[in-house]
């Protein structure tokens, strides 16, 4: 049995913080507002929600303290970074290449906000002789170190660091973030991630310091942009792979929790939503952004929108938002109606740019916006006392019959403007989820609509319909990013430049990967391996063990096919097992076409989606019906060799083979993923 793991949320206004047992069962929640100004910064705030979720608690039987982030946000938005020294390893003949490429002195981050850089060229002759004189350094001021070369070529890089003497905790190796060609972004990335240094080293020490004065000895992890977790110390290296950390919690919670392997997930707030996508059960990604410039830092594939449950209407009608009840420091409508409060009509309020919004002025002469929150309160009434009931149980609101009474007559004059402005919003929602399925291909027939967040209740109904989607409310939405924080999962991710990949490619990056989660105590249990053709990048993503899989129960054949049914329709049928995998098989939309379902045990989704054919591998057959597949299926074009859409499953995991582009890559991947001699397998074509 696992133990308890305690997840923080960080957020812009609240730090929330969960207690969980296994399976993952909350057993406690807190809640304190978030303490940027406090000398502790942010990590005071965490001080105090987990001071009362331990309060009375066995420190013994917790295994793990994670929190997500807005710190790196944070940083980088307020300009918070420091001044940063960029030293430049400098092959023989290429200085005056180099002081072009690198002739600026500044890296935008946004909002007029920059990184300032001290340049200095070191050669790699004088780098490698221990009698050569190398330039002084500020060393007040963190570094990074960078060569030209990527993938293989970055001992120069330490070779550098340990010459100039620079301290491993106050400087950036540009090859230890990144193996991939492109000099600038490898510079930007490095610089980026120094400059950050001063200020995310100071949070992470407070912080640590918070956690072992209360639960000595229990390690502490930190979410990443691309929703695994890293431990502390990963985190005092590479602070820059935190910038999502906050949306990445969410949505790896989504991942857990809904027992999905294809979703489109909302966390809706009380200003705005981030929505993601989840693909056979791995949230998609993107490099990371900041100022514009692409960074080479994996992040999850994040898109936003100034819509979420305090959204003011528009005086016009003709939307909610962008502005939100938080931020006006006005009470939604339900509030002052429990303040008690009378109401003499509607009236307008304008923001600092010019934008009116409809609000229902007060006896006492203050005024209560009307948000979607409330709109919804509303509507869902009008429609029956039982559908209303349930959004307020969603909500963890509570009205009663006179005071819902009062609500609908304050904003009488107001409710036909807000169908309208509902409608356009909802629409103002899919633009983004459209956009962000067409980009990643993903298939709208096996896609569910998942909601997290406070504001969730509000907007999952309307969006799941307009999208023609289903929908599900995710269990502890409120706390969904806390949530995610404590099931979050050890992950190293290493991409590296390759025109043509090959075995030993493979070999050296899942070695790296490796070492890194072996650093963090992890040890890798599940992986993915990519190469992307067109940058010509190959990307080797290990993880660890997930949470409390081993703690959740069988549910049983019945119940996994009423599973089956729920998500494929009426015609689901077991087609083949494994004892650990069950896989499903029903009739696509069109004719001739095959959707399928791979469910765990406990009717946890580890696939699905559509396919074209199915091969079961006996005992000891996996080479051979490989190579008969390939043989069989492979088509040949001027470009080459064309592979089958190929994945497969075995072990209890689904393995993807579909993006690594030659037979050679895939027979080491599979050597790679170590499969018991004796397994039975499934191969899954597309």
């Amino acid at each position: 049995m696992s133990g308890l793991r305690i997840g923080i949320d960080v957020g812009g206004t609240f730090t929330h913080g969960v207690l969980l047992r296994p399976p993952g069962d909350v057993l406690k929640r807190s809640v304190t507002p978030t303490t940027h100004s406090a000398q502790m910064g942010v990590a005071e705030g965490i001080r105090t929600v987990l001071a009362e979720l331990v309060d009375g608690l066995d420190a013994e039987k917790v295994e793990l303290v994670a929190h997500s982030t807005t710190q790196a946000t944070n940083a980088l938005l307020e300009g918070d970074v420091s001044e940063i020294n960029r030293v430049v390893c400098v092959p023989p003949g290429e200085a005056l290449l180099l002081k072009l490429a690198l002739r600026d002195r500044r890296i935008p981050i946004g909002s007029g906000n920059g990184v300032t850089l001290h340049q200095v060229m070191v050669p790699a002759g004088k780098a490698s002789s221990a009698e050569a004189e190398l330039p002084q350094l500020d060393r007040s001021l963190p570094s990074a170190v960078i060569q030209p070369l990527a993938g293989g070529h970055d001992a120069l890089e330490e070779v550098v660091r340990e010459r100039l003497g620079l301290d491993p905790q106050r400087s950036v190796l540009a090859g230890e973030i990144t193996q991939v060609l492109g000099l600038n972004a490898r510079a930007r990335t490095a610089g980026i991630n120094a400059a950050m240094l001063p200020r995310m080293l100071e949070t992470a020490n407070y912080t640590e310091k918070v956690v072992q004065e209360l639960l000595p000895g229990v390690p502490l992890q930190v979410v990443r942009s691309d929703g695994g977790a890293m431990d502390i110390s990963e985190m005092r290296r590479q602070p820059i792979l935190s910038i999502l950390s906050g949306p990445a919690a969410g949505a790896s919670a989504a991942l857990h929790r809904s027992g999905l392997s294809e979703l489109v997930f909302i966390e809706v707030g009380g200003t705005s939503t981030d929505i993601t996508l989840v693909q056979a059960g791995r949230v998609r990604q993107r490099n990371a952004t900041v100022g514009g410039n692409r960074l080479l830092v994996p992040a999850l594939d994040l898109r936003t929108v100034a819509l979420g449950g305090g959204s003011m209407l528009d005086s016009r009608g003709r939307s909610f938002g962008p502005r939100s009840a938080h931020i006006a420091g006005l009470p939604y409508l339900f509030q002052a109606v429990l303040q008690g409060k009378e109401f003499t009509g509607k009236a307008e309020w304008q923001d600092n740019h010019g934008h009116s919004y409809s609000v229902i002025a007060t006896s006492s002469g203050e005024n209560s916006a009307f948000t979607l929150t409330d709109y919804r309160i509303l509507s869902a009434h009008a429609v029956s006392a039982e559908s209303g009931k349930a959004l307020l149980d969603q909500l963890g609101i509570e009205l009663n019959t006179a005071q819902l009474e009062v609500m609908r007559i304050a904003a009488a004059g107001l409710l036909e403007q807000a169908a309208k402005a509902q409608q356009a919003s909802i629409r103002q929602l899919c633009r983004p989820i459209n956009e962000l399925i067409g980009s990643h291909e993903a298939s709208r027939d096996s896609l569910v609509l998942v909601g997290g967040g406070g504001g969730a209740p509000v907007v999952l109904d309307p969006l799941a319909s307009e999208l023609g989607f289903a929908g599900q409310l995710i269990d502890e939405h409120p706390v969904i990013s806390a949530v995610g924080a404590a099931l979050a999962v050890t992950c190293v991710s290493i991409s590296r430049s390759t025109a043509e990949p090959k075995g030993t490619d493979i070999e050296e990056l899942t070695r790296q990967v490796e070492e890194r989660l072996a650093r963090q105590g992890a040890e890798r249990v599940s992986t993915e391996y990519d190469y992307d053709a067109q940058r010509q990048v190959l990307t080797v993503t290990g993880r660890g063990n997930r949470p409390y899989e081993q703690d959740a129960d069988d549910i049983g054949a019945p119940k996994r096919l009423q599973r089956a049914t729920e998500l494929l329709g009426s015609g689901a049928e077991s087609r083949w097992s494994d004892g650990g995998i069950e896989f499903y098989s029903a009739p696509g939309k069109r004719r001739g076409t095959h959707v399928g379902l791979a469910l765990l045990a406990s009717g946890r989704s580890i696939w699905q989606g559509s396919y074209r054919r199915i091969e079961p591998v006996a005992s000891g057959e996996l080479e051979l019906v490989l190579d008969r597949i390939i043989s069989e299926e492979t088509s040949y074009t001027d470009g080459g060799a064309l592979l089958p859409g190929l994945s497969l499953l075995a072990d209890g995991r689904y393995i993807p083979l579909d993006q690594l582009g030659s037979a050679e890559l895939v027979r080491e991947v599979l050597r790679w993923e170590k499969l018991p001699q004796d397994c039975r397998a499934l191969f899954l074509l597309r």
